[in-house]
């Protein structure tokens, strides 16, 4: 497969030597290899640059190949495609680093991301990650809030209960975390939040409050299904609550956040009438929350909701930046 031009992109043969742990970079690619050009150049401009990239590419993109081949810390592996988990457990597989970090094709890290995650996970953090910045397809950005980490022996707990807060290009872990935990190649999607229930029930985590990685959204892009998206959350919710009992009392709790979920999605794809469907089923269920009472509202305005959609979701963030005291730092919950 073509999968676009290679870009026209000069890169380091080596990156200078940085005393500390080798930090493997996980990146997948399929079908999208076209906009590795940022992800690559954020990780040559990496403040810590003790680290490999291992691309998984399971679309045979020859010139990916020829770009990677002269790079001492970058390394070429094909898997057949077979999902997105299967990819970054073929990357764990190939990877020598003592810290595992993940950086899809479209995404990019901040020029600190991976000096600062090192360094918390220098202590007795065993996963960390921080808040991202999402690029819309029109280019604005809006700084999303990672999770808190309140408590660290519920934090797998928390992060259930929520469904999200915990970016997966914003995530770096010991790679011992992996040795009895991989994504779970059943799912299709929402592969990595399912990983890191587990991975918080047996490690200790970190939530850094500053954004460390930028995330683009593309109308093309697998999440951009909101049906597939649902049905793998509800596949993956289900499994969960059989592996861990503790789970199981708050599986209503989450199936109605899944609900309320893909009712967003459906909203953001401009399904409004299906959307409204929903959102009225999760009220219905007995979850008269004022986010889901709000886009209920914006389902039943004319055309150009999606519009005031956005513009509640900023507000949203904001709220939830000042909430958490908008200050930087590394928070274990110690």
């Amino acid at each position: 497969m073509d999968d676009g031009d290679p870009p026209e992109i000069s890169l380091p043969t080596t990156l200078q030597e940085t005393e500390g742990p080798l930090v493997s970079v996980v990146t997948p690619t399929y079908e999208d290899a076209r906009y590795i050009e940022r992800a690559l150049e954020s990780l040559s401009e990496q403040t810590y640059a003790n680290l490999e990239v291992v691309v998984v590419d399971s679309s045979g993109v020859e010139w990916l190949e020829t770009l990677l081949d002269p790079l001492e810390w970058a390394r070429y592996v094909y898997e057949p495609p077979n999902g997105v988990a299967a990819a970054r457990n073929r990357g764990l597989d190939e990877a020598e680093g003592e810290v595992i970090a993940f950086l899809d094709a479209d995404d990019f890290y901040a020029p600190a991301k991976l000096e600062r995650q090192v360094a918390a996970l220098d202590g007795e953090a065993d996963v960390v990650y921080s808040n991202v910045t999402v690029i819309e397809p029109d280019g604005s950005r809006t700084e999303l809030s990672a999770l808190p980490v309140e408590d660290p022996d519920r934090h797998h707990v928390a992060f259930f209960r929520s469904g999200h807060g915990v970016p997966t290009v914003t995530v770096a872990a010991r790679r011992e975390c992996f040795e009895d935990e991989r994504f779970d190649e059943r799912l299709q999607a929402r592969e990595d939040p399912h990983l890191w229930v587990r991975l918080f029930r047996n490690g200790i985590p970190a939530m850094i409050l500053e954004s460390l990685a930028f995330k683009r959204r593309r109308a093309d892009s697998l999440t951009a299904d909101p049906d597939m998206m649902y049905e793998n959350e509800l596949a993956a919710i289900d499994d969960l609550v059989e592996r861990i009992p503790e789970l199981r009392s708050y599986r209503v709790e989450r199936e109605r956040m899944a609900a309320y979920r893909y009712g967003k999605h459906l909203f953001q794809a401009g399904r409004t009438a299906e959307a409204r469907r929903v959102f009225l089923d999760v009220l219905r269920s007995g979850k008269r929350d004022a986010q889901t009472l709000a886009l209920f509202g914006l389902s039943l305005l004319p055309a150009g909701n999606r519009r005031a959609f956005r513009l509640l979701e900023r507000v949203q963030q904001s709220g939830l930046r000042a909430l958490r005291g908008g200050s930087s730092g590394a928070a274990s919950g110690d």
